[in-house]
């Protein structure tokens, strides 16, 4: 069996690019890669942050910068694209974990 590593609840892109080489060199070697039910219930979590991150990061561009449609129009889609997030993550983190 495959060991499990849970993903951080942060991305990074160093973080991300050790899982992509570890899973090259897994892949290579052709091994069983096990039930991966516990790295997308993590995943789920980290898509979570990522959601409130974002909300955050839209609540403070509307102090940052002048209310126009467009700006106005651009963060309504910073919204969508969390919520799109949050649902992910849901979906993700209620991953059955049987096979």
């Amino acid at each position: 069996m495959a060991e499990v590593h849970p993903l951080s609840r942060r991305f990074s892109h160093e973080g991300a690019q050790r899982l992509v080489e570890a899973l090259e060199q897994t892949i290579t070697a052709n091994t069983d890669l096990g039930p991966r039910w516990p790295q997308i219930q993590s995943l789920g979590l980290s898509l979570q942050q990522l959601t409130r991150d974002l909300e955050q990061e839209a609540d403070r561009m509307a102090f940052k910068l002048d209310a126009t449609p467009e700006v106005e129009a651009f963060r309504a889609s910073l919204y969508q694209l969390a919520e799109a997030f949050s649902r992910l993550g849901v979906i993700a983190q209620a991953y059955p974990s049987a096979t």
